[in-house]
């Protein structure tokens, strides 16, 4: 976990990644100053992704591609469940575990999601090319203090995020990153998992090489 002096929850955003499901239950989450409900494919919402790819990546991406300079201190990532089976209890009991570890332990980083465990990323030959035509020209792999970087990591991507971390890596990464997921061939429980398995890299390993 990365942590600065001073880190102050000024203005939180929540982002939620939703398809076809009903998400009122996320107001009545705390301390939050802005909900943007992203849809798929629903042109007559303002948050919306213009096709159905990539699970919740693409709707964090175009987020952050719309409001890279204009971020809020922190972003509250989440999927269309209150419950699900990779986090315990409810999201709500979950975003207050994260706004207290950021307001108490000025933490900028912390995932919800306690029940999704990565294992070892490097027999995916698929997911190894991708990161080295997408994320090496900006994190090389030999970077790393360790080159399988999704093992014993956090997945399932559900997080709250600090602006300062977002914007280590430029909005044309992000950019790269979204136009690649709208038009890849690859289905989405293979290019939205891609994803799913690194934001950490970006966030909690990348800021501390």
């Amino acid at each position: 976990m990365v942590k600065i002096n001073l880190c102050i929850c000024k203005m939180i955003t929540c982002v939620v990644s939703r398809y076809k499901k009903n998400v009122d239950w996320v107001y009545k989450l705390p301390n939050i100053n802005k909900f943007c409900i992203y849809d798929k494919e629903n042109p007559k919402n303002e948050y919306n992704i213009p096709v159905n790819k990539g699970n919740e990546a693409s709707v964090y991406l175009k987020y952050i591609v719309d409001n890279y300079n204009q971020l809020p201190d922190f972003t509250f990532f989440i999927h269309d469940d209150e419950y699900a089976w990779h986090h315990s209890g409810s999201i709500l009991d979950k975003f207050n575990e994260a706004y207290n570890q950021a307001v108490v332990h000025q933490t900028l980083y912390y995932n919800i999601n306690d029940k999704s465990i990565l294992g070892s990323i490097l027999s995916n030959k698929q997911c190894l090319s991708w990161y080295n035509t997408y994320i090496e020209p900006y994190i090389p792999i030999d970077s790393l203090p360790q080159r399988d970087w999704t093992q014993n990591h956090r997945g399932s991507a559900q997080f709250l995020v600090h602006r300062s971390l977002i914007t280590k890596l430029p909005v044309k990464f992000y950019e790269d990153l979204y136009n690649w997921i709208l038009t890849t061939t690859l289905p989405n429980a293979i290019s939205g998992r891609f994803l799913e398995w690194t934001w950490h890299l970006f966030w909690d390993i990348y800021p501390k090489l």
